[in-house]
Protein backbone atom coordinates (compact mmCIF):
# COMPACT_ATOMS: atom_id res chain seq x y z
CA UNK A 1 0.00 0.00 0.00
CA UNK A 2 1.36 3.57 -1.03
CA UNK A 3 2.09 5.87 2.21
CA UNK A 4 -1.33 8.27 1.05
CA UNK A 5 -3.47 5.38 0.88
CA UNK A 6 -2.52 4.29 4.43
CA UNK A 7 -3.26 7.83 5.38
CA UNK A 8 -6.31 7.95 3.96
CA UNK A 9 -7.47 4.48 5.37
CA UNK A 10 -6.08 5.24 8.66
CA UNK A 11 -8.60 8.40 8.26
CA UNK A 12 -11.40 6.57 7.41
CA UNK A 13 -11.33 3.86 9.62
CA UNK A 14 -10.84 6.53 12.59
CA UNK A 15 -14.14 8.53 11.05
CA UNK A 16 -15.92 4.98 11.04
CA UNK A 17 -15.15 4.36 14.96
CA UNK A 18 -16.23 7.90 16.08
CA UNK A 19 -19.62 7.57 13.96
CA UNK A 20 -20.33 3.99 14.61
CA UNK A 21 -18.56 1.90 16.88
CA UNK A 22 -17.38 4.34 19.75
CA UNK A 23 -20.35 2.88 22.05
CA UNK A 24 -18.78 -0.24 21.66
CA UNK A 25 -16.02 0.46 23.35
CA UNK A 26 -15.12 1.34 26.71
CA UNK A 27 -13.31 5.09 27.22
CA UNK A 28 -9.84 3.76 27.56
CA UNK A 29 -10.86 0.92 24.37
CA UNK A 30 -11.72 3.43 22.49
CA UNK A 31 -8.20 5.05 22.62
CA UNK A 32 -6.17 2.50 22.72
CA UNK A 33 -7.94 1.30 18.88
CA UNK A 34 -7.53 4.73 17.68
CA UNK A 35 -3.70 4.70 18.28
CA UNK A 36 -3.51 1.05 17.02
CA UNK A 37 -4.87 2.66 13.70
CA UNK A 38 -2.49 4.96 12.94
CA UNK A 39 -0.84 5.79 9.29
CA UNK A 40 2.30 3.77 10.63
CA UNK A 41 0.34 0.90 11.72
CA UNK A 42 -1.54 -0.08 8.46
CA UNK A 43 1.29 0.59 6.60
CA UNK A 44 3.62 -1.75 8.86
CA UNK A 45 0.78 -4.56 8.74
CA UNK A 46 0.54 -4.53 5.62
CA UNK A 47 4.41 -5.23 4.74
CA UNK A 48 4.42 -8.84 7.29
CA UNK A 49 2.16 -11.06 7.12
CA UNK A 50 -0.77 -8.58 6.19
CA UNK A 51 -2.57 -7.32 3.31
CA UNK A 52 -4.94 -4.12 3.03
CA UNK A 53 -7.22 -3.14 0.30
CA UNK A 54 -9.31 -0.59 -0.30
CA UNK A 55 -12.16 0.96 -2.29
CA UNK A 56 -12.31 4.11 -4.30
CA UNK A 57 -15.19 5.79 -6.03
CA UNK A 58 -14.29 8.85 -7.81
CA UNK A 59 -11.08 9.50 -6.44
CA UNK A 60 -12.33 8.91 -3.02
CA UNK A 61 -11.35 6.31 -0.36
CA UNK A 62 -15.36 4.57 0.89
CA UNK A 63 -14.07 1.20 2.03
CA UNK A 64 -11.01 -0.55 3.66
CA UNK A 65 -10.54 -4.33 4.78
CA UNK A 66 -7.07 -5.83 6.66
CA UNK A 67 -6.07 -9.20 6.69
CA UNK A 68 -3.57 -10.96 8.64
CA UNK A 69 -1.82 -14.09 8.21
CA UNK A 70 -4.11 -14.85 5.02
CA UNK A 71 -7.27 -16.12 7.38
CA UNK A 72 -7.82 -13.47 9.57
CA UNK A 73 -10.29 -9.82 9.23
CA UNK A 74 -8.43 -7.57 11.45
CA UNK A 75 -10.31 -4.18 10.09
CA UNK A 76 -13.32 -4.09 7.68
CA UNK A 77 -15.56 -0.76 7.24
CA UNK A 78 -17.15 0.95 4.64
CA UNK A 79 -17.84 4.67 4.66
CA UNK A 80 -21.90 5.22 5.91
CA UNK A 81 -23.23 6.94 2.49
CA UNK A 82 -21.63 3.95 0.31
CA UNK A 83 -23.19 1.22 2.59
CA UNK A 84 -25.66 -1.48 1.48
CA UNK A 85 -23.90 -0.99 -2.41
CA UNK A 86 -21.97 -3.96 -2.24
CA UNK A 87 -18.97 -2.44 -1.99
CA UNK A 88 -18.11 -4.77 1.04
CA UNK A 89 -18.66 -7.47 -0.46
CA UNK A 90 -16.50 -7.02 -3.31
CA UNK A 91 -13.91 -6.03 -1.03
CA UNK A 92 -14.45 -9.16 0.88
CA UNK A 93 -14.19 -11.23 -1.94
CA UNK A 94 -10.89 -9.51 -3.75
CA UNK A 95 -9.56 -10.19 0.15
CA UNK A 96 -10.82 -13.88 -0.03
CA UNK A 97 -9.18 -14.36 -3.75
CA UNK A 98 -5.95 -13.49 -2.48
CA UNK A 99 -6.00 -15.18 0.95
CA UNK A 100 -6.58 -18.38 -1.20
CA UNK A 101 -4.37 -17.33 -3.62
CA UNK A 102 -1.87 -17.20 -1.08
CA UNK A 103 -3.31 -20.42 0.86
CA UNK A 104 -4.63 -23.18 -1.45
CA UNK A 105 -5.88 -25.06 1.33
CA UNK A 106 -7.51 -22.16 3.08
CA UNK A 107 -11.03 -23.50 4.34
CA UNK A 108 -12.34 -20.52 6.50
CA UNK A 109 -11.45 -16.68 7.69
CA UNK A 110 -12.41 -15.73 10.78
CA UNK A 111 -13.35 -12.18 12.26
CA UNK A 112 -13.91 -10.68 16.11
CA UNK A 113 -17.34 -8.46 15.32
CA UNK A 114 -18.22 -5.99 17.67
CA UNK A 115 -21.76 -6.37 19.06
CA UNK A 116 -23.03 -3.78 16.71
CA UNK A 117 -21.40 -5.32 13.73
CA UNK A 118 -22.93 -9.49 14.37
CA UNK A 119 -25.84 -8.48 11.69
CA UNK A 120 -23.56 -7.36 9.08
CA UNK A 121 -20.82 -9.97 8.96
CA UNK A 122 -24.18 -12.59 9.10
CA UNK A 123 -25.65 -11.01 5.90
CA UNK A 124 -21.84 -11.64 4.34
CA UNK A 125 -22.20 -15.30 5.30
CA UNK A 126 -20.19 -15.72 8.66
CA UNK A 127 -21.19 -18.02 11.59
CA UNK A 128 -20.44 -17.12 15.19
CA UNK A 129 -18.41 -19.80 16.97
CA UNK A 130 -18.86 -19.04 20.37
CA UNK A 131 -21.00 -16.52 22.71
CA UNK A 132 -19.50 -12.76 22.90
CA UNK A 133 -16.42 -12.79 24.91
CA UNK A 134 -14.19 -9.76 26.08
CA UNK A 135 -10.93 -8.98 25.58
CA UNK A 136 -9.70 -6.20 27.75
CA UNK A 137 -12.77 -3.74 28.17
CA UNK A 138 -14.61 -4.76 24.57
CA UNK A 139 -16.87 -7.53 23.96
CA UNK A 140 -16.52 -9.66 20.41
CA UNK A 141 -18.18 -12.48 18.96
CA UNK A 142 -15.76 -14.49 16.87
CA UNK A 143 -17.18 -14.77 13.61
CA UNK A 144 -15.86 -17.30 10.67
CA UNK A 145 -16.90 -17.97 6.65
CA UNK A 146 -16.29 -20.85 5.10
CA UNK A 147 -14.61 -20.30 1.80
CA UNK A 148 -15.81 -22.74 -0.21
CA UNK A 149 -19.31 -21.20 0.00
CA UNK A 150 -18.10 -18.44 -1.60
CA UNK A 151 -18.44 -18.09 -5.44
CA UNK A 152 -15.78 -15.03 -5.47
CA UNK A 153 -14.96 -15.22 -9.37
CA UNK A 154 -18.40 -15.29 -10.39
CA UNK A 155 -19.41 -12.86 -8.67
CA UNK A 156 -17.09 -10.02 -8.85
CA UNK A 157 -17.22 -11.22 -12.76
CA UNK A 158 -21.09 -10.20 -12.98
CA UNK A 159 -20.30 -6.79 -10.73
CA UNK A 160 -18.09 -5.81 -13.20
CA UNK A 161 -20.52 -5.30 -15.86
CA UNK A 162 -23.00 -3.03 -14.30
Amino acid sequence: MEPGKATEASDLVIHIINDFIVHDYLEDGVWERLRSLQQKHIMGNSLIHHFVLTAELKNVLVGTIEVRENNHISLFCVEKEYQRRGIGRLLLRRALEICVKNNPNLSEVTVNSLPGTVYIYKRLGFHPEIPEYMNGDTSYTRMHLEVSKVNMVQTIHNRSHH
